[in-house]
């Protein structure tokens, strides 16, 4: 599986995807065959509804980043 890995990286064929926001859209997607995974990863998932507009952001955020205001707050 590793080998695989890094042949469809070097080929550069778009097959493979870094981080967390791309991984969680292409499972979103159901674009996905096989996943790696980090075990240790801190990250947690966020849905957060604007209360006015109805609208739902989704935020994958480190626990650094959930210090921040600006990732809950319009």
């Amino acid at each position: 599986m590793i080998s695989k890995f890094f042949e469809e990286i070097s080929l550069d064929t778009g097959m493979i995807v870094f981080g967390v926001h791309d991984t969680m859209k292409a499972l979103e997607a159901s674009a996905v065959k096989v996943i790696m995974v980090f075990e240790d990863i801190e990250i947690t998932r966020y849905e957060i509804k604007n209360p006015v507009t109805d609208e739902v952001k989704t935020w994958y955020l480190n626990p650094k980043q959930e210090e921040d205001p600006k990732y809950f707050k319009d």
